[in-house]
């Protein structure tokens, strides 16, 4: 009995050590083990790869925006438009004569002495003394300049025996395209007349009668042209237009003008 307890355990003993080499039990579970330490390493370097790749990746579109945007800024061309600027305007101005007298207004050349007051030349023609235009200026828009305007000549009229040009007054310069260097203006303007005149005694002891009303004139003045803007502060015009005066004497100077624009800020 004894001796048959003894194979009994021999025998239990050798299945168990059977069961744990066969290839379908330790074998998997090493494999398993193996695998997954073979995976570790692979999921570790491709977080490392990823880790490494993201920066790389943010990199190139960060430097892409910085230079798009740089690009941008660059491409951008310059504003010229006088928007909430004050500005500063001198110009001198010339041009051409018309005058139509009333009876009462003065004379516009010399008086012929066979002839009474209200027989003299009615209507003349003759160059207008060169003088200054001024203007102070404030641009609420790019579009619009809002003015204070000012001309003084430079010498008396003496086709008309009047002392050199006197006129304040008020206007406003409308712009195309305004935000480009080169722009065109409209400007009309009303102003006051100022000067007297009458000066030269011959003409007055040439017809007795001859007493001429100097009267303030209320006028009207259009004119149009081009501007360059050599930059924002600073640029040059030209413009051809009418200044009308009716109480006086109907008259009117056809004009060219030209001058200099300095702004702040």
């Amino acid at each position: 009995m004894r001796t048959l307890a003894c194979l009994g355990t021999l025998a239990l003993f050798l299945a168990a050590r059977g069961a744990l080499a066969a290839p379908g039990g330790g074998g998997t579970g090493g494999a398993k083990a193996s695998d997954t330490a073979d995976d570790a390493p692979d999921t570790a370097k491709s977080d490392t790869a990823a880790g490494t790749q993201k920066p790389d990746d943010a990199s190139p579109t960060r430097d892409k925006g910085g230079e798009a945007g740089g690009d941008k800024k660059e491409d951008e061309p310059p504003s010229y438009g006088h928007g909430r600027q004050f500005g500063l305007r001198a110009g001198v101005y010339g041009g051409y004569n018309m005058v139509f007298r009333y009876d009462r207004s003065p004379f516009c050349s010399v008086p012929k002495p066979n002839k009474a007051t209200k027989d003299q030349q009615k209507f003349c023609g003759h160059q207008a003394p060169f003088g200054a235009d001024l203007a102070l200026a404030f641009a609420p828009l790019d579009s619009i300049e809002l003015f204070l305007w000012g001309r003084f000549g430079f010498t008396r009229e003496k086709e008309t025996d009047t002392n050199p040009l006197v006129v304040v007054g008020a206007g406003a310069r409308a712009y195309t395209m305004s935000d480009s260097a080169f722009k065109v203006f409209i400007e009309p303007a009303i102003g006051l007349e100022l000067e007297g005149g009458g000066t030269k005694e011959n003409w007055q002891a040439t017809n007795a009668n001859y007493n001429p009303e100097y009267k303030q004139d209320v006028i009207f003045h259009v004119a149009a042209g081009p501007q360059y803007d050599f930059a924002k502060s600073v640029g040059i015009y030209l413009d051809a237009g009418l200044t009308v005066g009716i109480l006086r004497s109907i008259h009117t100077t056809m004009e060219l003008n030209a001058g200099v624009q300095a702004r702040l800020p």
